[in-house]
């Protein structure tokens, strides 16, 4: 953690669903910009355990996961801590204005079904967080059973970061280099597909959901969540190698605007690390031109669910 001072909000309180949730994030877009007590702040939640059937539609929609539970299931739950947290008064910045930029994820034991969990969010402010120009809190959610730490969540946000480049300061990035890396095959990705994966992780932010709503927000289409393209690189992933996935680190490069053709493109290691292999990969467009997302995994023979 940095030096900055941290507020701390640790006394332990059901973690609220999201559909409420959003309601109350519409609001926020009248807070102050730029006045802002770069303070640390902590939050303890409790949930209850994971819902089999939920958890059972999550792998309908992504068929190739071998997990029992696959990680980037606990992102939902993460959310809705980071939702419940920046609902917080002494949360700064208007809810609808912070982007998802990267986010890195790590199984440590195994979960007990039959039990619910403690979840601790530490948010980080950045040393210039009054400033607001490219500010990029970090939020670390770790999930405990019986003091034991399960799996952990580092998502970094930027703030405003939905806001349209300015005319002439793009610049397109360079095409990837392929040739190292295989792909399990093509996805077709629906123009309503973000309301589908709306529905299924309570993520109802209007950018994902329909041309109306998500042009207010710079985009002439819908963009689909980028823990949807995630989870559909870890389902591959899980597929080709037929063992659970135990860390992602992700880093989220342009929005996926649908309806889109995409492909997951990866490189597995040779490095061995007891029961741990690693590799990369990018999730780019159906030609492999435009990257959306790249970055790391990591597999595992041993991890017993049971």
């Amino acid at each position: 953690m940095s030096s900055l001072k941290q507020v701390s909000m640790s006394k332990e309180r059901e973690l609220p669903a999201l559909p409420f949730m959003l309601v109350r994030a519409v609001p926020t877009m009248i807070r102050r910009r730029g006045s802002v007590s770069p303070n640390n702040l902590h939050f303890t939640f409790q949930v209850d355990s994971i819902a089999g059937d939920h958890l059972k539609k999550y792998k309908q929609a992504f068929p190739g996961l071998k997990s029992e539970v696959p990680l980037t299931y606990f992102y939902l739950l993460a959310q809705r801590a980071h939702l419940a947290a920046m609902l917080d008064p002494e949360f700064p910045w208007p809810i609808l204005g912070m982007v998802h930029v990267a986010n890195a994820m790590a199984y440590h034991n195994p979960p007990n079904m039959n039990q619910g969990f403690i979840i601790e969010v530490n948010i980080e402010m950045p040393e210039r967080a009054a400033t607001r120009k490219r500010v990029r809190p970090i939020y670390k959610v770790d999930f405990f059973q019986d003091g034991v730490l399960v799996a952990e969540c580092l998502s970094t946000y930027q703030v405003g970061g939905g806001e349209p480049p300015t005319a002439g300061r793009r610049r397109e990035a360079p095409a990837p280099d392929l040739k190292a890396f295989k792909s399990p095959g093509l996805w077709q990705l629906g123009s309503d597909l973000g309301r589908t994966y709306a529905h299924l992780s309570g993520d109802y932010n209007p950018i994902h959901l329909h041309p109306w709503l998500s042009r207010w927000f710079g985009f002439a289409r819908p963009i689909i969540h980028g823990m949807y393209s995630v989870a559909h690189a870890q389902s591959d992933l899980e597929s080709e190698f037929g063992l659970p996935i135990v860390a992602m680190d992700i880093a989220f490069r342009r929005p996926l605007i649908l309806p889109a053709d995409a492909a997951l493109h990866y490189q597995h290691a040779e490095i061995k690390t007891e029961t741990i292999q690693q590799g990369t990969l990018m999730v780019t467009d159906a030609i492999g031109k435009k990257v959306y997302l790249d970055g790391a995994y990591a597999n595992s023979e041993s991890f017993n669910f049971n």
